[in-house]
């Protein structure tokens, strides 16, 4: 009989993560909530890759620091797929790029600072770039696409493993409440260590908890098949 009731068990424990997943992203409701996560690492590396130009204190022709990543935020918060998320920071940032912080720019990404200058000189007055400026312009875009996409890959992990850590607090609390709830009191020892595992195995449970119990309830009938 356990083991029959085993896929019943599975599928209450999934339900109760599911649950728990979709009171964390409820939280997104007040200020973002966990939509916050991951992005300070981006933050980190897109700061100095926007350093604030000579031109009254902002580069040419671009936002300031303070709106680009205000921008980067708001394309985090909503959601927005990495890929465009990548590709719209390193138009800003290129787009960023004035005679005034092309050094600052050369030093975040190691390139030749007097040839980005030059290359930012060139770009503000429209004019063709030479073969030397070209190649050390494409290095200089490489190498922004590289940080980027560290820096967007490794923010994703981040958000994911703390939406994750959220939801398993989230599932131990609820198995804890409705273990209390069910018996009318405070928990003995062993019925908060059940609440306990109960609540961590909901989580991992809930993205396979449909599929595990109906492979089980399978694999019983077919015991009981053969069996006969």
């Amino acid at each position: 009989m356990i083991i029959k009731d085993l896929p019943q068990v599975i599928t209450a424990i999934g339900g109760l993560g599911t649950a728990a997943f979709g009171l964390v992203d409820a939280t997104k409701v007040f200020g973002g909530g966990v939509n916050h996560i991951g992005f300070k690492g981006i933050e980190a590396a897109v700061t100095p890759l926007t350093p604030v130009g000579t031109v009254v204190g902002q580069p040419v022709n671009a936002m300031s620091q303070k709106k680009v990543i205000a921008t980067l935020q708001a394309n985090w918060m909503n959601g927005t797929d990495l890929g465009s998320q990548k590709a719209i920071a390193k138009s800003l940032i290129k787009l960023n790029l004035s005679p005034g912080n092309a050094t600052a720019l050369a030093t975040a990404t190691g390139v030749d600072s007097q040839v980005l200058s030059a290359v930012a000189t060139s770009i503000a007055a429209g004019t063709t770039l030479t073969p030397a400026q070209s190649d050390v312009y494409a290095r200089f875009d490489m190498i922004v696409t590289a940080l980027l996409d560290e820096a967007y890959q490794r923010s994703d992990e981040v958000y994911r493993n703390g939406t994750r850590a959220w939801a398993v607090v989230a599932s131990v609390a609820l198995a804890l409440a409705g273990a209390s709830i069910l018996v009318g009191r405070w928990l003995y020892v062993d019925e908060f260590f059940e609440a306990l595992l109960v609540g961590l195995l909901a989580t991992p449970l809930a993205p396979i908890a449909k599929d595990l119990s109906t492979a089980l309830a399978t694999a019983v009938n077919t015991m009981q098949l053969v069996k006969k």
